[in-house]
């Protein structure tokens, strides 16, 4: 299967390298990795071309949200069937993409294996055992930060649009058009970005207003904010 990588960097310097080994460690390597820098003032873009990777920096901002905007500029760069957005916090194991590709069928739109954190902070090792009540919830949704997509759907939803939650927003739209969304357990991905209490309720509350600007509402909202508590 050919897939290609996008990833979304702002000022990952302390990431970006962990990120992209694994990338290049895959069973199944990608066709093109793609790194949109955006407005980097630290040394991201310097260790991101030690790598293979077609780089595109981003001087300014013309969306509102910049992470949506970055992943549309690599999106259309892709010339795979498939594209996957790997975050630049995230390490993947070395046979991710090798199972994701074994366990997709056709009813499939988008899949991700389970996304673990692996903090080195206190905080970030209470969340990752949080995490294992995810199981609980009705419904199983990848996750966004190593998430792979069949192209030819987001291109049939007119790309990717200037959304808060842009993985929220391919899922959403691809069940519409009658596909699958999964979770493969038998594979992971680990979000390795120390967490701080400061940053947690930062990206609890952006995650939030996010999923209520995309029509989730309040009540659910609420409950997903209490029950799927995320770093």
């Amino acid at each position: 299967m050919s897939y290609t990588v996008i990833m979304a960097a702002h000022n990952e310097e302390k990431y970006v390298g962990r990120a992209l080994s694994s990338v290049f460690s895959q069973t199944l390597r990608p066709s093109e990795v793609i790194v949109v820098l955006d407005r980097c003032s630290d040394g991201t873009g310097e260790i991101a071309r030690k790598y293979p990777v077609t780089i595109v920096e981003k001087k300014e901002k013309r969306w509102v949200f910049s992470y949506s905007e970055n992943l549309e500029i690599a999106r259309r760069m892709v010339k795979t069937p498939f594209f996957a957005i790997v975050d630049a916090d995230v390490e993947l194991e070395p046979s991710y993409f090798e199972v994701l590709f074994s366990e997709i069928d056709e009813e499939t739109g988008c899949i991700s294996g389970k996304v673990v954190t692996r903090s080195r902070t206190l905080l970030g090792r209470l969340l990752s055992l949080w995490e294992k009540t995810y199981k609980l919830a009705l419904e199983r949704r990848p996750r966004g930060c190593a998430l792979l997509v069949r192209n030819d759907l987001v291109e049939r939803i007119g790309g990717i649009k200037d959304v808060p939650a842009p993985d929220t927003y391919i899922q959403d739209q691809v069940k519409r058009l009658g596909y699958k969304v999964r979770v493969v357990e038998g594979v992971r991905a680990y979000h390795v970005r120390d967490i701080t209490l400061r940053r947690a309720l930062k990206t609890q509350f952006s995650a939030g207003v996010a999923r209520y600007l995309m029509g989730k509402g309040l009540l659910r909202t609420l409950g997903h904010s209490i029950v799927r508590l995320r770093p």
